[in-house]
């Protein structure tokens, strides 16, 4: 009896590396979860927001570049704000006028190595008369104090008493 108990015991010690390769594998653990950081926001600190407006300024150009290399008739109220706007802009990014001058030639050179198309319809023409019906539409609209064109003044406001 002694030696059929032997016999099992190193049966069964011999069979086990074999059970355990059959055995499907564990599945890996889950990745863990990290810590939940705690997030400072900081109202005193400075947001730059100079790349969305180099963005805006170097769209802006472009667009001029097209109206005066298709040389494309723009009324001149709408010159007068896309001129206001582009001083906005080059200020935001710290342009002088020296400055100023020099990004825009630069920007109008990359337009005019393009070739941009001027025929009616073109995506080149499409932007353009985009940005000019944007400038048609706002100038139709006042701007906050002031009267429409032809409107008649606004009485001054009462102060609350």
């Amino acid at each position: 009896m002694f030696r059929s108990l032997a016999v099992l015991s190193v049966l069964a010690l011999g069979l086990n590396p074999a059970l355990a390769q059959d055995a499907p594998a564990p599945a890996p653990a889950a990745p863990a979860v990290p810590a939940a950081t705690d997030i400072v926001v900081d109202p005193a600190a400075t947001l730059s927001s100079a790349p969305k407006q180099d963005e805006l300024l170097t769209g802006f150009y472009a667009t001029m570049a097209v109206i005066e290399i298709c040389a494309l008739p723009v009324p001149e109220q709408i010159k007068a704000g896309m001129a206001g706007d582009q001083k906005r802009l080059e200020a935001s990014v710290g342009l002088d006028e020296v400055s100023a001058m020099t990004a825009y030639a630069k920007v109008r050179a990359d337009v005019e190595a393009t070739a941009p198309d001027c025929a009616e319809g073109s995506p080149d023409r499409a932007s353009v008369d985009a940005v000019t019906a944007f400038y048609a539409q706002t100038d139709a609209v006042p701007a906050p104090g002031t009267a429409a064109p032809g409107a008649a003044p606004a009485a001054p406001a009462v102060p609350a008493q």
